[in-house]
């Protein structure tokens, strides 16, 4: 049986919207010998498996990775799916990855969620290139998961189709600062660095407990509290010794749980 676990991922980290994500220990898998639930004809797995030439049957198990939660469900589905498709027509895990982004990038719309499930790492995307970032993130990873879901394109909906020069360099100014922080790790530039104008103030807006819960977690001493995607969990970098108190103070209605950069991406399990 070959087994092929993807990990789930977050965008945006606050300024860089669309542009950047970072692979989170979270994972689905997908294999060919009938565990976990069948994928049919409709399933984002497989539609991606039979883009990258798969010839077989696929189940897929959905791990802890829930969807529509902002945690890149639909990229780690599909790159799954699509890196299987690719180690069944003979290549190998290189070869298999490489085509699989391809797949995975056409079927998402961009790039931010679809580089870190197939390779792990935090990658830059600029239109169909991605560029790894070194892997590791300054301090500690908190993620605040709602019980609520919510939908990429109706969140975009909210998004006005054009933004001011003001807000234009603001971001710039804060993603340049994001950047440089995790080059250099370091925590205590994430508070200004994932500051954001373009798209997270309407997504509050429409979500205010996420809203309550980055509120919260800042208050409580984090560094500093963003967008997962496009919600509602809320992403939280915080020093070691703030951990306990951050995520004591965040509000009911989600689960708080620590995360880790996962640096190998889309594997066959058996390569873990």
């Amino acid at each position: 049986m070959t087994v092929v676990r993807a990990p789930g991922s977050s965008a945006n980290l606050g300024s860089g919207f669309d542009v950047i994500g970072l692979a989170v220990d979270r994972y689905v898998t997908v294999n060919d010998q009938g565990v976990g639930d069948v994928c049919g004809p409709d399933h984002i797995a497989r539609i991606a498996y039979d883009a990258a030439g798969g010839p077989a049957d696929l189940w897929f198990d959905v791990g802890n990775v829930p969807p529509s939660r902002g945690l890149g469900f639909s990229a780690a589905a599909r790159a799954a799916g699509a890196v299987l498709a690719r180690l069944h027509a003979g290549d190998d895990l290189d070869a298999a990855r490489a085509r699989a982004y391809d797949v995975v990038h056409d079927l998402e719309g961009h790039g931010d969620n679809a580089a870190p499930a197939v390779f792990g790492g935090t990658h830059l995307i600029a239109g169909r290139r991605n560029h790894r970032l070194p892997d590791r993130w300054p301090g500690r990873l908190l993620v605040w998961v709602p019980d609520t879901e919510t939908s990429t394109d109706e969140s975009r909906s909210c998004l006005d189709p054009e933004v001011s020069r003001e807000d234009a360099v603001y971001n710039l100014g804060r993603f340049g600062l994001l950047i440089h922080a995790i080059h250099s790790d370091d925590l205590s530039l994430l508070g200004v660095a994932t500051e954001d104008r373009l798209h997270q103030p309407c997504r509050f807006d429409a979500a205010p407990h996420t809203r309550e819960a980055a509120d919260a977690a800042v208050v409580a001493g984090a560094t500093a509290a963003w967008l997962s995607g496009s919600g509602p969990t809320v992403a939280i970098a915080v020093a070691a010794d703030h951990l306990d108190q951050v995520r004591a103070a965040l509000p009911p209605g989600g689960a708080v749980s620590e995360v880790r950069l996962d640096i190998g991406g889309a594997v066959p399990v058996d390569a873990v």
